[in-house]
């Protein structure tokens, strides 16, 4: 869990009690009877929670344009139906039979306003829960009857939209106004709706690698046929509402391996999986926000606006009823069906390179209390289609049934080769596709692909012509300054990369014209950045880590300060005081981006929470392209007349702390970066190929305690998932013939900070 200042408020006792019980038993210390009596009267039905969950992938040409009319469709709509429809069920308690979905052709205008009277209005009662969920094209709209001063009005497109004609100028989409009119009536108070679809007429369909979920253009029209100008008024949204972006603002899907999904949708289903949602919303919505900006950028942010009573303390307006996890064994319809698992925790880039083998654990619905105890079910992963996977019980069948228990990762199994999967942009012609195909083909560790034909790591193309996103934007999502060339319709740039929003990689473009093969060449060091940031990345695993350990973000001057503070939270020696931490103390949302300036020098605080030493690496990515790091170097002793090398007393013992740099002083902030990103790994082993990639590189004890220069970030990176298997293997050698990465979770923590500069 990541801390920010917090102010120390009183829970309700019910809540309390209910959020520890949840939290303790997936730590393993959920057997205290003085919690469970509470967990399981708290378990009884106390309020009905309805959920009426919208999407939408099936569109005609003639509800959003017809010039784009083999583009039109949406991919990853139905998938966010089912990422919401698992959590309401199996993290939040809700019975299938009040969970109504309509997709496709069932999400008519007339269809998704008879939902909203028949399944929630006609049902809900004072008490009750109420989720509404839509992904879809949303839209601007124009009414006629606002000439000669029009103004915009949000709305839904529906399944059966048609842009308004001569002949038909009523418009057929749902406005935003009609379902606020509507929900204003609902009995209870405790209403969220989730909008994964935008308004944005950005004039085409597809941003980069991504789809566009809104309307290319804004149609004019007269009132939908029924509807009284009265109704048009937009009144506020009742209860909570979350936005995967502002009106007017971008909204986009992505393609994982196997799936689309809403790229807000993914991010806030996966936050509320992974940690208990905060009583603030605004704090969660930060941390699926963050989430998203990792794999797009800065182009989407989404939005809260709250008018949930004070009481309410918990996101989707009630507490979880099950405990974080990264997923659940799915119910099957017979005893000899494989197990299936719904992987709706982890997080996509792991998803993606998650191989066979790979371990989980849960616990029998009568049994452990620990990870380690006997009675706890071992699941080795078989195959993967999209979120949901197969699995077989590793030793004797448990005695009850595993339906609807939470799964924890236990072993991440990773391909040894892992490639930069670089994307062509559509705005290339041919014959650049087809020389950018070769010239990349020439790099081992590279894949090319079209854009939009599989997910990717980033774009290779030129500067866009016309309408075009933030440009001085950097690959994990904070803005760059400075200048860069400008581009009119006519005018030619060098080739550079993009993430996979078409925002520009900083340093990769040219003020001028060049050949494809000299532009490749050019940006390959580039590229072995990219992929050494996509390896460490896969290793992040602070949520799901067994071992103990906290490390902070401080500084120093202009003076101390704790900005950040990361805890496992699967550790039980680490995890309990942090839950009751967390529980009494009311967190304040975090601002939207850390921001440092050249005053300030950063130290890192480590904590080793665990019982064994733990080996430290850390590894800085900055927006130049530049890769430092520090490790802390070996002792040597002699023993028996000779030198022997001790990794051992460079080590954080159990229970002590160490900051670095070492002597506290901190590092200056970097001159000439916009955004850095550190990755703190914590391991139970020493980092020996870590060590000899540095020691190669040169000094790893630079003079003035600065961080030594990574001249090869990417052989860093392969030592680093070299090193976790080793120490993974040393702990259970029958891992050893293994051909993948072989990564135990009780083995090692790494923890990612991100700041800018300003």
């Amino acid at each position: 869990m990541t801390e920010h200042a917090s102010k120390p408020v009183a829970l309700k006792r019910r809540a309390f009690l209910q959020q520890a019980s949840l939290t303790l038993g997936a730590l393993g210390v959920g057997g205290s009877t003085w919690l469970t009596g509470y967990q399981q009267a708290l378990a009884k039905p106390t309020q009905r929670k309805l959920a009426l969950l919208i999407g939408i992938n099936q569109y005609s040409s003639r509800a959003i344009d017809p010039v784009l009319a083999d583009d039109v469709g949406l991919k990853g709509c139905l998938t966010d139906v089912d990422m919401q429809r698992q959590l309401l069920v199996h993290r939040f308690g809700f019975q299938p039979v009040d969970i109504l979905t309509l997709t496709n052709q069932e999400a008519s205008r007339q269809g998704i306003l008879e939902a909203i009277d028949q399944h929630l209005l006609q049902q809900a009662k004072g008490n009750d829960v109420v989720l509404l969920h839509f992904s879809g094209y949303g839209s601007q709209v124009r009414l006629e009857a606002d000439s000669p001063s029009p103004t915009f009005r949000a709305a839904w497109v529906a399944s059966d939209s048609r842009l308004p004609r001569e002949d038909a100028p009523a418009l057929t989409d749902v406005l935003e106004a009609e379902l606020t009119a509507r929900l204003q009536q609902l009995p209870t108070t405790n209403i969220t709706t989730v909008i994964d679809a935008g308004s944005q007429d950005a004039g085409y369909l597809r941003w980069g690698n991504l789809k566009v979920r809104s309307r290319p253009a804004v149609p004019t029209g007269t009132l939908p046929k029924g509807v009284q100008p009265e109704l048009v008024k937009m009144a506020p949204w009742p209860g909570l509402l979350l936005r995967a972006g502002d009106l007017g603002h971008l909204v986009l899907e992505s393609q994982w391996d196997g799936f689309s999904a809403g790229v807000f949708t993914y991010a806030l289903t996966q936050s509320l999986w992974e940690t208990l949602p905060d009583p603030n919303p605004k704090v969660l919505l930060k941390q699926a926000t963050s989430r998203l900006q990792v794999s797009i950028g800065p182009d989407q942010q989404p939005t809260v606006e709250s008018h949930l009573p004070t009481k309410t303390e918990a996101a989707y307006a009630l507490a979880p009823q099950l405990p974080p996890a990264d997923g659940v064994v799915l119910p099957v319809s017979s005893s000899d069906r494989p197990l299936i698992l719904w992987l709706g925790g982890i997080t996509a880039p792991v998803l993606r390179y998650l191989q066979p083998g790979s371990q989980f654990v849960t616990r029998p619905s009568d049994g452990a209390t620990n990870f380690s105890d006997p009675g706890t079910v071992q699941l080795r992963l078989e195959s993967r289609s999209g979120l949901r996977a197969t699995v077989k019980v590793v030793g004797s069948a448990p005695s009850q049934p595993l339906a609807r228990q939470p799964v924890y990762e236990k072993l991440r199994l990773l391909p040894q080769t892992i490639d930069l999967v670089v994307a062509l942009d559509h705005q290339l012609k041919r014959v650049e596709r087809v020389d950018a195909t070769s010239a990349l083909s020439n790099i081992p560790f590279v894949t090319s692909v079209v854009a939009g034909e599989r997910a990717a790591d980033c774009l290779f193309g030129r500067l866009p012509v016309g309408p075009v996103s933030t440009l001085t934007a950097s690959l994990i999502g904070v803005a760059e300054t400075g200048d860069f060339p400008k581009v009119s319709d006519n005018a030619l740039s060098s080739y550079g990369l993009f993430a996979p929003n078409r925002t520009l990689v900083p340093g990769t473009m040219l003020p001028k014209e060049e050949a494809v093969k000299t532009a490749v060449n050019r940006l390959t060091p580039q590229l072995q950045t990219l992929l050494a940031l996509k390896l460490l990345r896969l290793t992040e695993n602070r949520s799901v880590s067994w071992l103990g350990a906290t490390v902070a973000l401080e500084t120093t001057q202009p003076q101390p300060q704790v900005f950040m503070k990361q805890q496992t939270d699967r550790s039980p020696k680490a995890g309990v005081a942090a839950v009751l931490n967390r529980l009494t103390h009311k967190q304040s949302p975090p601002e939207e981006t850390l921001v440092l300036t050249n005053e300030h020098r950063v130290l890192y605080r480590l904590s080793n929470q665990s019982h064994q030493p733990l080996h430290v690496l850390l590894v800085r990515f900055d927006s130049r392209g530049d890769c430092a790091a520090s490790i802390a170097p070996p002792e040597t002793v002699d023993i028996e007349d000779e030198s022997v090398t001790d990794l051992s007393a460079a080590a954080i013992s159990p229970g002590k702390s160490q900051t670095l740099p070492r002597d506290g002083s901190g590092w200056g902030v970097i001159n000439g970066a916009n955004w850095v990103e550190t990755h703190v790994v914590l391991s139970a082993q020493p980092l020996h190929e870590c060590l000899g990639v540095l020691s190669h590189d040169g000094d790893i004890t630079p003079p003035s305690g600065e961080l030594q220069r990574v001249r090869q970030p990417l052989k860093l990176a392969r030592a680093l998932l070299q090193d976790l298997h080793n120490a993974t293997v040393a702990a259970d050698p029958k891992l050893a013939s293994t051909d993948h990465y072989a990564l135990g979770q009780d083995q090692w923590a790494t923890f990612t900070f991100k700041y800018t500069i300003a």
